[in-house]
């Protein structure tokens, strides 16, 4: 893109190539006033001298030429001076081309008129060679400095217009990147007020492998084209770390690193990440410089608000302290709201701002969710009325209503399994790195990429999951799920988890995956075994028809998956077999 030109008036150097070649129209039906102008003009070095002796011929000669300056008689036999002055202005439009009247009136009102049909000056006969010399050369400056002011404001013009379709293309490449892959589950309601083509608020929504969903609302430092530069690099990583299974707080410290390398030091993002689990039952909130979260109930009062107690990415590296996301329990019919400081930053034309009470006012009202949306963003507009808006707005309702919630459904393309082969992982990890990594996504990455299986994606993931997260957290934590039935207990339960883990020493956790060919049939064995207490795993209820129960399902679930699934090591050890057809359509589940 082009630097914005600076302005500069060198006027003695164009005035002197002006004169050189400056084109002069001379129109006066006395040959004699024409011989004295046209000597004058000599005198002062103009060399292209045109003459007419009436004013159809002087319109015809302006209409084929280029004049840079015009002398007409006030009176002539066809056509008045002034309507000559009138439509030589019409003709150049844009342009300054001074025209001076020569007259022999001397009445004020006579020359006054003159100036008000379109004339930049008169000079009364006789005329004196030094006044028209004056008058030429103040009009010539004057002209030079329209010339300059019109070419400079023609290139800011191209400027912007550059920056405007440089920000269009970017809005379309940001469109581009959402249209496929953005994930609404039918229980969103979202709106952008930008104050430019590109807003420096950013949206993203998906779905991870386990069904649940994972939205980023985020405002970046700056509007336009630098603002959606920083939204570009963290749509990237949002969508491929959500679609392999990464937790938000991986999310979190993936995206600042990139930031906090990349951007400069005054470019920063406010985000807020959010990931529901697939029942809408557990909500985890990571919320770094946006203003609060709120969790209302049906009826319309407030339940939860979660206050931002992290800086903005992009600002520092992140330690793991830093990354802990809140956790608040959910009901069915739960409303969650975030947004931008731009909607509580508005102001109106008095200057008022609207404000997080009047924000939250319309939040708990007892409106149907739908309208209650539409309401906010007409207050938000009807608030501000006219006046241009100060910073991006971005405003977003989560309704929890089960009935809304439609199940993500991908593309007949996605899918992309390989022929079974015969292939070995294995990955030991201790407390350093439990307490740093989630090993479930990086080890399905490396399935995927060997073996393909993208259709069996969401089931090895849970079944991968539920085994990972047994063995670290009842086999060396010595967490109780039971605690999850308690009132805020989800919230309790891993903010438990937390705190054993900070504290977790000579652990070990060794996840093995072994691929091997039946047939037609691929068999993903996979074994996970730690070095903590054992227990008893006859105990455990691995019928989902007699577990009603928020807690314990796992076990349940993982054996329902699988052909077989096997406690060893008294509980230390899980082997399981999940078996996939390769015969089967592409693009079915098994």
């Amino acid at each position: 893109m082009s630097a914005l030109p600076a302005f500069s008036f060198d006027i003695s150097s164009k005035l002197e190539c002006l004169y050189k070649n400056i084109s002069v129209l001379v129109i006066d039906d006395s040959s004699v006033d024409r011989a004295i102008i046209k000597r004058h003009l000599n005198n002062f070095g103009f060399k292209n001298i045109f003459q007419a002796v009436d004013g159809d011929t002087g319109l015809k000669l302006f209409e084929e030429n280029n004049f840079d300056i015009i002398l007409v008689d006030l009176y002539l036999p066809d056509i008045d001076g002034k309507e000559i002055a009138y439509q030589i202005k019409e003709l150049t439009g844009r342009k300054f081309i001074p025209v001076i009247f020569v007259t022999s009136e001397t009445e004020s009102k006579a020359l006054e008129d003159c100036l008000g049909s379109g004339g930049d000056d008169f000079i009364v006969k006789p005329i004196r060679q030094k006044l028209l010399k004056a008058k030429i050369e103040s009009l010539l400056r004057i002209k030079v400095m329209h010339d300059s002011v019109l070419k400079e404001k023609d290139e800011i013009a191209a400027y912007y217009y550059e920056q405007s379709k440089d920000m269009q293309d970017a809005d379309s490449i940001i469109y581009s990147i959402h249209k496929d892959i953005f994930y609404n589950p039918g229980n969103m309601q979202w709106a952008f007020l930008a104050q430019k083509i590109l807003s420096g608020d950013m949206i993203c929504s998906a779905s991870g492998p386990s069904g649940n969903h994972v939205i980023m609302l985020g405002d970046n430092t700056g509007h336009g084209l630098s603002a959606a530069i920083g939204s570009l690099l963290s749509y990237e990583i949002f969508y491929t770390m959500v679609n392999k299974g990464f937790e938000i707080s991986a999310i979190v410290e993936e995206i600042n690193c990139k930031l906090y390398n990349l951007l400069p030091v005054d470019r920063f993002l406010a985000a807020c990440l959010i990931e529901i689990d697939v029942d809408y039952h557990v909500m985890k909130v990571w919320n770094a410089g946006m203003p609060d979260v709120w969790v209302t109930h049906s009826d319309g009062a407030l339940k939860h608000k979660l206050t931002s107690i992290n800086l903005p990415l992009g600002i520092k590296q992140l330690k793991e302290v830093d990354i802990v996301p809140a956790r608040v329990n959910l009901d069915d019919g739960d409303l969650i709201y975030c947004c931008t400081d731009g909607a509580i930053e508005c102001t109106n034309e008095q200057n008022e701002l609207f404000g997080e009470q009047r924000l939250l006012n319309l939040f708990l009202n007892e409106l149907e969710p739908k309208e209650k949306f539409k309401n906010i963003i007409s207050e938000i507009k009807k608030f501000r009325g006219y006046k241009e808006l100060n910073d991006d707005i971005a405003v977003l309702q989560i309704d929890c209503d089960s009935s809304m919630r439609t199940k993500k459904v991908k593309p007949d393309n996605y899918f992309d399994q390989l022929e079974p082969a015969n292939w070995n992982l294995k990955l030991e990890l201790d407390a350093n790195i439990m307490r740093r990594t989630n090993p479930v996504p990086i080890m399905l990455q490396v399935i995927s990429d060997i073996q393909g299986l993208d259709n069996h994606h969401a089931k090895l993931f849970l079944i991968l999951t539920e085994m990972y997260s047994n063995a670290l957290e009842h086999g060396l934590l010595k967490l109780d799920s039971r605690l999850k039935s308690e009132e805020n207990g989800f919230a309790k339960y891993y903010e438990q988890r937390q705190s054993f883990l900070s504290t977790l020493n000579d652990a070990k956790i060794t996840i093995d995956i072994k691929h091997s060919r039946e047939e037609e049939k691929g068999i993903v064995q996979m074994t996970i075994d730690h070095n903590g207490d054992g227990f008893d795993h006859n105990a455990i209820e691995s019928n989902l028809d007699n577990n009603s129960n928020e807690f314990g399902r796992g076990v349940a679930i993982v054996s329902s998956l699988c052909r077989n699934y096997e406690y060893s090591d008294d509980g230390r050890k899980l082997q399981v077999e999940y078996e996939w057809h390769y015969s089967e359509m592409e693009n079915s589940e098994t």
